[in-house]
């Protein structure tokens, strides 16, 4: 896995009363969670998580570092992991909700293949439209990384620094 290293000016205080100028969301005993664009930072106990990308249904990539603290500043320095949600939930109700969810998709799956189908047949036409009107493909996604990068530097002012 890469490392990652950034660079805070500043203590962790102080990175810290930077978060709470985004939306702070209280959850389980009393950690923090700031939602904003499409970033979620944890703040459990004395960890911070950086939620840098959604994938799939309810999993994601997130940054998972460790600070360390100099007199002057902070260094941040850490991997990108995926990661699911923990599930607490008990093994009758987890057979109940796979069976519910079973029914739903066999009542439903018809509907969702003609919607899957009718959005695929206009995302061709519309492809098809920039093609003979010779306009540019849309943009490309940012990669997981560029996120990464986007939040440390752009929202907290960190600098990045070479890794191992």
């Amino acid at each position: 896995m890469k490392k990652y290293v950034f660079e805070f000016k500043g203590t962790k205080e102080e990175f810290i009363k930077k978060l709470d100028t985004y939306p702070k969301h209280n959850y389980y005993d009393g950690n923090k969670r700031y939602i904003f664009d499409d970033y979620i930072v944890n703040i459990i106990g004395s960890t911070i998580q950086f939620g840098i990308e959604r994938c799939g249904h309810s999993g994601g990539n997130w940054f998972i570092p460790y600070i360390t603290e100099f007199e002057d500043r902070i260094e941040i320095c850490g991997t990108i992991e995926y990661m699911l949600p923990v599930d607490n939930r008990s093994k009758f109700k987890k057979t109940t909700d796979k069976i519910q969810e079973i029914f739903l998709y066999i009542v439903l799956g018809p509907l969702v293949l003609l919607v899957f189908a009718l959005v695929k047949l206009i995302s061709f036409i519309k492809w098809m439209i920039r093609k003979i009107c010779h306009k540019p493909d849309a943009p490309k996604p940012k990669t997981t990384e560029e996120k990464l990068f986007n939040l440390m530097e752009n929202y907290f002012g960190c600098v990045r620094m070479e890794s191992d």
